[in-house]
């Protein structure tokens, strides 16, 4: 059976001018798991990887989170569907697998890697964990921190769940964090034994991120992304 599906778009909201939410109905059920990924598109053979950004909604509809990376016309048409419009995706396939947890566990999100760790969160959160999840999610301004505000009702809700925000590029207005992301979780957490770590983000934040969290005592078989 192929695993290519018609996903009609039912929900677009752009976050920012360069970051959008798809909500989009598949044909037929899709069963999918919190940490997978689609390739989506226009043509089969044209097809680009997105993160699924929660668990297994009760609607069926499959979310992602996408940012616009340089002036290409593949996503200048992704970023103008509108509503009702059709989209070709295959999947889902494994990216990070959520693990049921014993041990304190710490997100790191970069940008829009904010979407599989939303996902995995979620998860956890549905499966009512009760260790502490703490939440880190970097970003270079604040207006890319785009569901800041669902995180902090998250937070309110739960409470073993804590969230940090982390600006990376000056800005006079932000009261919060800033810096590198990771190094902020160091600062928080300067033993990581007996830790789980899942991250996603740019690749050279999450190659620094595993070597620091590993010298900090950190279970490289612990450390998903």
């Amino acid at each position: 059976m192929s695993d290519f599906h018609p996903l009609k778009v039912v929900h677009l909201e752009k976050f920012t001018p360069e970051i959008i939410q798809l909500l989009m109905k598949p044909d037929f059920p899709v069963t999918y798991a919190a940490g997978q990924y689609i390739l989506l598109g226009f043509e089969r053979d044209d097809l680009k990887p997105f993160s699924i950004a929660s668990a297994p909604r009760e609607d069926g509809l499959i979310e992602c989170h996408i940012r616009k990376h340089g002036d290409n016309p593949w996503m200048e048409r992704l970023f103008n569907v509108q509503v009702g419009d059709t989209l070709v995706m295959q999947g889902p396939k494994d990216q990070m697998t959520f693990k049921p947890a014993h041990n304190p566990v710490i997100f790191v999100a970069g940008g829009t890697g904010f979407a599989p760790m939303k996902a995995l969160l979620d998860e956890f959160l549905r499966q009512h964990a009760e260790v502490p999840l703490h939440f880190y999610w970097g970003a270079r301004q604040p207006q890319d921190l785009y569901q800041h505000e669902e995180m902090l009702e998250l937070e309110q809700r739960h409470g073993n769940l804590i969230y940090v925000p982390v600006i990376s590029e000056d800005n006079p207005d932000w009261k919060g964090l800033s810096g590198l992301v990771h190094r902020q979780v160091l600062k928080d957490y300067p033993s990581l034994t007996h830790k789980t770590v899942y991250m996603c983000g740019p690749w050279p934040m999450i190659e620094s991120a595993k070597q620091d969290f590993i010298q900090a005592g950190l279970d490289p078989i612990a450390c998903i992304h």
